[in-house]
């Protein structure tokens, strides 16, 4: 049960390890098209675009490193074990309940952000300040709809080890009145 339970963590937290690595690929997705605008395109409205552009590929470059690292040396500490201790459960119940409160949290925010920015970016079409508005608008709502979306998948993840864990520690209590 032990053995099982590490594997559920090792698997976790290499998921964690791969959406990081979709974070940097978005990010190099986002800074190529930041590029290519800037080099074919020789209209001005561009610019404020490419600056958003630009900013939110180094976000995303910076989060999916930092992701990484905190998933690796976590699936490194499970990785290098045999077995769970109570109190490792423990903490990996508490820091995974910590990460779904904070996912669920984070939802709200990106559902309202993507609603917003998409309003601003399709009413700057209609003003004179086209480019500020849609430019900057595009790539929050962009953003925003990105970790929406990886966000939901990391907390169906995170609610499934949850409940193993949840289960697991009731079963070793359980076993050990026995």
């Amino acid at each position: 049960m032990a053995t099982s339970l590490l594997n559920k963590s090792r698997i976790l937290y290499k998921g964690d390890m791969i959406a990081a690595w979709f974070y940097v690929f978005t990010g190099l997705v986002l800074a190529t098209f930041a590029g290519i605008l800037h080099y074919f395109t020789r209209i001005g409205d561009f610019r404020y675009l490419v600056i958003g552009l630009v900013m939110f590929a180094a976000y995303s470059i910076g989060k999916g490193i930092f992701m990484y690292f905190v998933s690796y040396s976590r699936y490194r500490f499970y990785h290098d074990r045999d077995t769970m201790s109570d109190k490792e459960i423990e903490d990996e119940i508490q820091y995974t309940s910590y990460r779904i409160e904070k996912k669920n949290n984070n939802r709200r925010r990106f559902i309202y952000t993507i609603v917003i920015s998409t309003l601003l970016a399709f009413a700057g079409i209609f003003t004179r300040q086209k480019a500020l508005l849609t430019g900057t608008a595009i790539p929050v709502a962009l953003i925003s709809g990105i970790e929406f979306g990886i966000g939901l998948l990391t907390e169906f993840r995170l609610r499934e080890y949850y409940r193993i864990l949840n289960k697991n520690k009731d079963g070793r209590q359980g076993n050990d009145m026995i």
